[in-house]
């Protein structure tokens, strides 16, 4: 399983809602928009976090399946 090493490698993992992403760590969406943006720096006790809940999501789909975007492809 590949580790997590930015913000940018979760959400190509698991891509939701920064609002999804905020409730699941217990943050508030502020801080994610502002690690997304760049505003402030992912710590490593983020990117520990990242990566517990990636294995978190990945071993319970059932979880991942409410949080995750699904869309459908246009063809």
């Amino acid at each position: 399983m590949a580790e997590i090493t930015n913000l940018n490698d979760f959400f190509i993992l698991h891509p939701m809602y920064h609002r999804s992403l905020a409730e699941l760590m217990g943050v508030s969406t502020s801080a994610v928009d502002k690690w997304s943006n760049g505003d402030r720096r992912v710590n490593q006790r983020t990117l520990k976090e990242l990566n517990r809940l990636h294995i978190f999501l990945n071993t319970n789909p059932q979880v991942r399946n409410k949080y995750v975007k699904l869309t459908q492809c246009a063809i």
